[in-house]
């Protein structure tokens, strides 16, 4: 059976617990629900490893997955967790049964009225190791490019206002990232973070001030190719409104980084120019191009919601990790009626925005990524349509990457642009029975190599309110891939049915 190490999940759970242990005040002053869950589930898939044409193996498979979510909401205090415990039985083969742990888990608390906070979270999930392997977004695949991936974070913070002149803010945070993949290093991170920023005096011109140091270390891993890392950036900014509703913005400052770079030097000044527009309450727009040590740079993020409709678009580019990527939040689609996330119609989670592949490397790389989504609300029926375009490229060396992908694999991941999008359609059939399809596409490239692989997935399905604390669903699933690397296409058709029970 293949298991995770109970010792692995030691970090994560603690640190979704400390925020309410610290507070017992604040603790027994919010009110608190427990909902355990129980979901059985049986999969039949006539290629369970995703393996080549005429080497397919079918099989059934039978899951398990007790779970509990806690909510709690008081004055200063809100937790918010759901743990649960996926166990795969597999009927041809048992050495592929699984336990998988899955964990969601965030907590805010105001320890001194209007002083002293804390934010907390923790996570463990499953998820694809590389981009070139078979992709998958079930468990019950097997694959061998599938990885439990571990987070937490704690983050105290002091703020300040100095009346309507300005405010000011002291944060650090402690935060982590492991795998059970050996060969990708694990990572601890200490940041130290100060803002000081204008207040509602200056209505005109506004100001802010940052400083922000940060070390990355990689304690725990084997790989002496992987070094730790340190961070410095001092910044400031301005902002000139025209109008109400229209400003001039502007960014200047230094950063410093100590990674050994194949590129241009990792430090020296960087500055930006821009505007922020914002019509109405519900429409804004923030654009901004300037230069970094890396070269030009832009940034745009922009929202427009209407009644019935919601519709993002995002682009930004950073020098980033795998391990920085597992800690930013997933991209939650909003049904623009309720402000609440839309519910997968399957799982009952809330649908995340499609994205490309984090796939596993130890080389620190700049990646450019565009966003957009829209959702669109109606009596019966919900569509939801999201688009990505992200490319990656290394900034350092490729042996950090040798016992992670191989001597002879070590091109992966010098160039990737991953290209796709997503749509799901909801219908609602009658008051306890609706219908879905989710159709998604992604079209992944290494230049390098002069390699292109196409991978489609399709989910048909049906779901059904039994009673209140009693819901079922049936669902038909394909995967297909077509690539230009002799032996790496696969299709694979399943079907699952489901209950969901909560207690």
């Amino acid at each position: 059976m293949r298991k995770h190490s109970h010792r692995a999940l030691f970090p994560a759970v603690c640190s979704a617990a400390a925020a309410m242990l610290l507070l017992p005040s604040h603790s027994s002053a919010a009110e608190w629900t427990i909902t355990p869950s129980l979901d059985l589930k049986e999969t039949y898939s006539d290629n369970i490893t995703l393996a080549p044409r005429g080497n397919e193996q079918s099989d059934l498979v039978t899951q398990i997955t007790p779970g509990i979510s806690l909510t709690g909401t008081g004055p200063r205090l809100k937790v918010k967790a759901r743990y649960a415990m996926q166990n795969l039985f597999y009927l041809e083969d048992s050495r592929r049964n699984a336990i998988n742990h899955m964990l969601s888990a965030n907590a805010n608390t105001e320890l001194i009225e209007d002083l002293f906070f804390m934010d907390g979270q923790a996570a463990i999930s499953q998820q694809n190791t590389t981009l070139s392997g078979q992709q998958t977004t079930d468990n019950t695949n097997v694959t061998g490019n599938r990885a439990e991936v571990r987070t937490y974070s704690l983050s105290p913070y002091l703020r300040h206002r100095f009346s309507t002149v300005a405010s000011s803010e002291l944060r650090y945070t402690h935060s982590g990232a492991s795998t059970d993949i050996g060969a990708l290093s694990n990572s601890q991170t200490d940041r130290i973070n100060l803002q000081l920023n204008s207040g509602a005096s200056f209505k005109t011109l506004g100001w802010g001030l940052n400083y922000s140091k940060q070390k990355i270390s990689y304690g725990s891993t084997t790989n002496t190719l992987v070094k730790d890392l340190n961070n410095e950036t001092f910044s400031g900014n301005l902002r000139y409104m025209l109008t109400p509703r229209f400003g001039l913005t502007a960014t200047g400052g230094y950063e410093k980084n100590d990674y050994i770079s194949i590129g241009a030097k990792p430090e020296g000044s960087f500055w930006s120019g821009g505007f922020s527009w914002a019509p109405t309450s519900l429409t804004s727009i923030d654009a901004s191009a300037g230069k970094r040590f890396f070269g030009n740079t832009y940034s745009l993020a922009a929202r427009h919601h209407t009644r019935l409709t919601a519709w993002t678009l995002a682009y930004k580019e950073d020098i980033t990790s795998t391990q920085f990527q597992f800690l930013v939040p997933a991209q939650l689609l909003i049904d623009p009626t309720t402000n609440q996330p839309f519910r997968d119609p399957a799982t009952g989670l809330p649908v995340v925005q499609s994205d490309a592949v984090n796939f596993f490397t130890n080389r620190l790389f700049l990646q450019k990524s565009l966003r957009a989504s829209v959702a669109l609300q109606g009596v019966r029926n919900n569509l939801i349509f999201s688009l990505f375009s992200v490319s990656r490229e290394a900034q350092t060396t490729q042996a950090a990457d040798s016992a992670l992908l191989g001597t002879s694999n070590l091109a992966l991941s010098d160039k990737t642009k991953q290209v796709g999008g997503n749509a799901i359609w909801n219908l609602r059939l009658g008051p306890r029975t609706s219908t879905y399809l989710n159709a998604g596409y992604a079209r992944n490239t290494y230049p390098v190599l002069g390699r292109t692989d196409n991978d489609k997935n399709l989910r048909l399905g049906l779901t059904r309110q039994f009673q209140p604390k009693l819901s079922g669903a049936v669902e038909l699933r394909r995967l297909q891939r077509d690539s230009s690397q002799s032996g790496s296409d696969y299709r694979e058709n399943a079907i699952t049915a489901s209950v969901h029970m909560i207690f």
